[in-house]
């Protein structure tokens, strides 16, 4: 129960079904167009990011731990959540690492998808920063059940207690156009409260 509560989070995004939005141009943005973006911030972890105007605000993820947002591309989101570092690992404080999580979250994403008899193709996995913590970036492509060609890119940060997660899905014609403007977004992206400000699981007394 408590693997399935820490990844629901992130998982959700990706199930639950994206909203068509019509084709617009998504030119670069300018320091001026950025302080001009939109204000998300998540109550529950405290994150926070500014997104484009014409980016519409969807629907929030279950329990409150995040929020997509939709580029205007079809068939394209930008999904920003939040989750736990419950799972035991091999950490200094017995919970997962940021290698343990990755390896994990590329199978359950190889099984969700293989149930739906959809083929992923893995890219090699990238290490990155996500607002000043070590992060993962998690790339593959697949063809969806209308043979479209798709890419997603899978970012996440993991703290002592908690990890921060983003996901991008857009058409692989579309990324050129889709990704700049999500580089700009992390660079407004802030995490919210201490990732590690909380001490190792202690089991409670009975």
């Amino acid at each position: 129960m408590r693997t399935q509560m820490v990844w629901a989070g992130f998982l959700i995004a990706i199930v639950m079904g994206l909203s068509m939005t019509t084709h617009a141009s998504l030119a670069a943005a300018s320091d001026d167009d950025i302080r001009a973006w939109k204000v998300y911030t998540n109550a529950r972890f405290g994150f926070s990011v500014r997104y484009p105007e014409n980016w519409r605000l969807g629907n929030p993820i279950s329990d409150g731990v995040g929020v997509m947002l939709h580029p205007p591309i079809d068939n394209s989101l930008v999904a920003l959540s939040g989750h736990m570092n419950v799972l035991e690992g091999k950490s200094q404080d017995g919970r997962q690492t940021l290698d343990e999580f990755a390896m994990a979250h590329r199978r359950i994403i190889t099984e969700l998808f293989g149930k739906k008899t959809i083929t992923v193709t893995w890219r090699k996995d990238q290490e990155m920063s996500l607002a000043g913590f070590p992060a993962k970036r998690l790339t593959f492509t697949y063809s969806n059940d209308k043979q479209a060609k798709m890419i997603e890119h899978h970012i996440f940060s993991l703290g002592r207690n908690e990890g921060r997660g983003i996901r991008i899905k857009v058409p692989l014609s579309a990324e050129a156009q889709v990704l700049p403007l999500v580089t700009r977004m992390l660079e407004t992206y802030q995490p919210g409260r201490d990732q590690n400000a909380v001490s190792p699981l202690v089991p409670a007394p009975r």
